[in-house]
């Protein structure tokens, strides 16, 4: 299945690529409001038109309450995922095939591609969310559901 475009985006100093289809919207990170006895990689809740949104944090520890996040859809939940910056949505062919990931990489690294955003010649990790999220805390998506109403 091809995709029909690309959410660019950077953590810390890397830029990162993922499906469109993947991202349901993007918003800013405004208002996220902390919930006690949370855990990485749960911030906080965002209510976005009225309806609570869980927002798990990929970022590095400590970053400040900004950026952006993806809204996505996972089975039956939304959940949405902070990211430092969104810098463009891209059409398929702004983001041309390029490399398989290193064996070396994580199993998120879905791909490796080139866009003049990231750099001079500096590549773009095409990642899979649902699979990064997996890694970043097993059993996350278990955890949301008494948050979810």
């Amino acid at each position: 299945m091809t995709t029909p475009g690309y959410v660019l985006f950077r953590l810390g100093e890397r830029t990162f690529a993922t499906a469109l289809n993947d991202v349901r919207e993007i918003v800013r990170l405004t208002g996220l409001e902390s919930l006690p006895g949370t855990q990485p990689p749960l911030a906080g809740v965002l209510v976005l038109r009225g309806t609570p949104l869980p927002v798990l944090d990929v970022r590095e520890r400590g970053r400040a309450d900004e950026g952006d996040v993806l809204v996505m859809d996972v089975e039956r939940d939304t959940v949405g995922v902070a990211v430092d910056a969104v810098l463009a949505v891209l059409h398929a062919d702004e983001l041309p095939d390029g490399d398989p990931p290193a064996r070396s990489l994580p199993s998120y690294v879905v791909g490796v591609r080139r866009h003049s955003a990231a750099g001079a010649d500096a590549p773009v990790l095409l990642v899979d969310l649902r699979l990064l999220l997996d890694t970043t805390a097993p059993g996350w998506l278990e955890r949301l559901a008494p948050i979810q109403t």
